[in-house]
């Protein structure tokens, strides 16, 4: 009895804040008003990688081709339509005449390229992808070298306003899922124009910022309140008025599970983007009709630096991949799952979920052995575990992460004799440093963006700049620029099983569990498919009243 006083007595209580928190906001409540998996980090798209923000991106922009509500599929956004030449290599848009930015005016051809031209020119997290159009690799490669660079040599071309026209390098079977990623975004240059920084060659972040931004998508952005909320409230020049379900919605930020339960509980949220945890657990147990728990498509993992020396100068013992075999292969993943996460989540020894797609099956990974760790840390120059420097284990503050570092602190310690001290940070610290690889082991994860095995393995390539880890391995890179220009979809198949073989034998990564999705919404809220993907269209949510 006691227990369950300590229990809901604070749960009492927040659940006042709660409401306080959720109610507040002065336009009233909107129409759907949802928490985010974490809060927003970036509105740019040439930064964005996380999917709580990829999520906000879909609502505000609309690539030439976007997902489909239901199938995640490419179909036709902002283009109508699209005519690709026999070989493969030549794809000409046509953009619908009645699509415009929030401001009203036209989109135009010359937005996409001025979009893609950013990309190619200042490095973000998927510049690479645009690899893929002729010219674009070797004239990234003379702008980051601050050489001369023509433009016109790359294979985009403005034939109209409403015809757009590019060249690719090589026949790619996913190209139009590519152009329906955010990386692949149309810009507003005009609206942007006041906040170029001549120092960085770029554009500062205000850019982003209400009332400044212009979208394209079927919202706009009408408020942003740091760590507490963002509005967003229906384009009056969107050109499928018909298929947005809101008119306006709220992302709630907060870190505090509890809270985000509780704000949902009460009302004060329609849709719980993330319910794992020990709130969700317990609700899984109880067979809560509102919770939805269903395959992901991701992973989440430990990042470990692979570099030479750390960022402040020290020897970095992680650089051997004994060290971070030892460290992989001494850990229980079924400790993790069986007592944190508790939402039956497969253990994972694979980097790519096993049931990602249909015509791949990853190998099979390193599993847990602590003999054989203990054996090739001695070998690495650290028997039991002596020498071993303290190194520290970064995370982020929400969610299970501390506890789950706790759990593989506590088995490095048992099972190989090293100490590793937990630092859990702010999350836009933590992204920076992780981004930035300014640590030894980082708390981290990878949703895949698109139906291709490549979507996982292109994080870890060479010049990826979403490689948060630094590993390089030039057989890796060969094996997935192989995959990539072959059409035949077995032997494709192969050479990636062969590229995450090489991975997974490496461990740049800790491969810990393969997730699962975990979310709330009650039975008058539609437009939420139960997709491995978890990628919300939320233009096609529906809150009955």
């Amino acid at each position: 009895m006691r227990r369950l006083l300590l229990i809901v007595l604070p749960l009492l209580l927040l659940t006042f804040v709660g409401l306080h928190f959720t109610g507040g906001d002065r336009a009233g409540r909107a129409d759907f008003v949802f928490i985010n998996q974490g809060s927003a980090g970036s509105l740019d798209p040439n930064r964005m990688s996380w999917l709580q923000d990829i999520r906000l991106g879909y609502a505000l922009w609309e690539g030439l081709y976007t997902p489909d509500v239901n199938t995640l599929g490419a179909v036709p956004g902002a283009a109508s339509g699209v005519e690709i030449t026999p070989d493969g290599l030549q794809y000409t848009f046509h953009l619908r005449p009645d699509a415009r930015w929030s401001n009203g005016q036209s989109v135009t051809s010359g937005d996409f390229i001025f979009a893609w031209r950013r990309m190619m020119r200042v490095s973000g997290n998927y510049s690479y992808l645009f690899n893929i159009i002729a010219g674009a690799k070797e004239y990234s490669a003379k702008i980051a070298a601050s050489q001369s660079a023509d433009f016109s040599l790359v294979g985009l071309r403005v034939l109209d306003d409403r015809t757009l026209r590019v060249t690719l390098d090589h026949p790619l079977a996913y190209f139009l899922d590519l152009c329906a990623l955010p990386a692949f975004f149309p810009l507003h240059e005009p609206s942007m124009r006041p906040f170029f920084d001549s120092t960085s060659g770029d554009f500062n972040k205000l850019f982003t910022r209400p009332p400044h931004l212009v979208t394209n998508g079927a919202f706009f952005l009408s408020d942003w309140q740091f760590k507490r909320h963002l509005r967003l409230q229906a384009n009056p020049y969107y050109w499928d008025q018909t298929a947005v379900g809101c008119r306006s919605i709220q992302m709630q930020e907060g870190e505090d599970k509890l809270w985000a339960f509780l704000s949902y509980d009460s009302g004060g949220a329609d849709w719980l983007a993330d319910a794992s945890g020990e709130i969700g657990a317990q609700l899984w147990r109880q067979q809560r009709p509102d919770l939805h728990v269903f395959p992901g498509f991701g992973t989440y993992f430990y990042s470990i630096n692979c570099g030479a020396t750390f960022a402040d100068g020290r020897t970095n013992p992680l650089a051997d991949r004994r060290v971070r075999q030892a460290l992989s292969l001494a850990i229980d993943r079924a400790v993790i799952v069986q007592t944190v996460t508790r939402m039956g989540e497969p253990q994972a020894f694979s980097y790519i979920p096993p049931a990602a797609f249909v015509n791949y099956r990853p190998p099979p990974g390193l599993g847990y052995d602590p003999a054989r760790a203990r054996r090739l840390l001695a070998e690495a120059g650290y028997p039991d575990g002596r020498g071993f420097p303290t190194l520290t284990l970064i995370f982020n503050n929400e969610f299970h992460h501390k506890d789950v570092a706790e759990v593989v602190q506590e088995q490095w310690r048992k099972n190989l004799g090293v100490y590793f001290e937990l630092e859990g940070q702010e999350v836009k610290v933590f992204r920076q440093r992780l981004h930035g690889k300014d640590y030894a082991i980082a708390r981290a994860s990878w949703f895949g963006d698109y139906n291709d095995p490549s979507t996982f393995m292109d994080k870890y390539l060479s010049g990826s700049d979403n490689n948060d880890a630094g590993w390089k391995d030039a057989e890796y890179d060969r094996l997935c620029a192989q995959a990539e220009r072959s059409t035949d979809q077995s032997q494709r198949m192969r050479l990636f099983y062969q590229a995450e073989e090489r991975l997974l034998e490496s461990q740049p990564i800790i491969p810990l569990y393969h997730y699962v999705n975990a979310q709330l919404f009650r039975s008058n809220v539609t437009g939420i498919p139960l997709q491995p993907r978890n990628l919300i269209q939320l233009k096609s949510v529906h809150v009955a009243q």
